[in-house]
């Protein structure tokens, strides 16, 4: 990241959240007054991907850094998130710190992490797939109160399991502390190219959480979809398809990856234990 020269930064709000668009537009004038040129977005649903900056800065939640890596698509920018929302896992500031991260920016100081992305194939067979770009995790579930779902699960001829129940969520690692960890999948460092399968409400007593490397990807099929019509295929969260039986859903790496800026490489680390209080231990009073 020290090398980086930053010229232009593309600033991000949601105009859906009060107060969004007077603090983009306040660190924009802060920007200006140091030389550098800054672009503004508060529109989520923009595509970013033709936006000119040397580097992005989102002000929200998990969800608003999800889907401005969704919206950059093959043109990916060293990207800084500042918390707005409840948690925060993948921000690396807090909103109060908007200034002091914008410095740290400039002068060079935050490290970049390249993330896994992937690229979800939704082909429902009638000859017009819907393509995804995602981070986090791919979803399978059912629609609503209709029964269990079949979901299963390949790697070209090998069957990797076949989930009965309210679905199964395919999480990157860095996805993994997201709706796979409250499903009880594993916490799963975010610098390895690994998928969690976190079966969702099974009903079978041994299907348990799997841990696999990248590779070229998985496949999902939708073998029943219950008393409904169709089930949901659900991208980071925010991109819902509708999908029947016979469904498949080939999740592949993408050969582009996310450009976490984060505070250092230990962040993630100290996140866990200071927001989820990850294997915390009691500690007597005066220790």
């Amino acid at each position: 990241m020290a090398a980086l020269a930053i010229r232009r930064v593309l600033l991000v709000g949601d105009a859906r959240k009060g107060g969004s668009g007077e603090l983009v537009a306040h660190h924009a004038g802060w920007l200006r007054q140091r030389g550098i040129e800054a672009d503004v977005t508060t529109d989520r649903e923009e595509p970013l991907h033709d936006r000119a900056a040397d580097a992005v800065v989102v002000w929200g939640g998990d969800g608003s850094l999800l889907s401005a890596a969704r919206r950059m698509g093959p043109r990916q920018r060293p990207t800084l998130g500042i918390n707005r929302g409840r948690l925060g896992f993948l921000t690396a500031f807090e909103d109060e710190q908007s200034e002091q991260a914008l410095s740290l920016l400039l002068a060079g100081r935050l490290v970049e992490e390249p993330r896994l992305m992937f690229r979800c194939a939704i082909d429902a067979g009638d000859g017009s797939p819907v393509e995804v770009l995602g981070l986090n995790d791919v979803v399978v579930s059912r629609a609503g109160a209709g029964g269990m779902i079949i979901v299963r699960v390949r790697r070209g001829d090998a069957e990797l399991g076949t989930y009965r129940g309210d679905g199964v969520i395919a999480a990157t690692a860095i996805g993994s502390t997201a709706y796979s960890m409250a499903a009880g999948g594993p916490v799963v460092a975010p610098d390895l190219d690994a998928l969690v399968l976190t079966p969702l409400a099974s009903h079978s007593l041994s299907a348990r959480p799997l841990v696999l490397p990248v590779g070229t990807g998985i496949e999902l099929e939708v073998v029943e979809v219950g008393d409904q019509p169709h089930a949901y295929c659900i991208v980071d969260g925010q991109v819902q398809t509708r999908v029947g039986t016979g469904t498949r859903i080939r999740l592949q790496p993408a050969p582009i990856r996310f450009r976490h800026l984060v505070q250092s490489s230990t962040q993630f680390f100290q996140v866990l234990v200071a927001k989820f209080g990850f294997a915390g231990m009691a500690r007597s009073r005066g220790n």
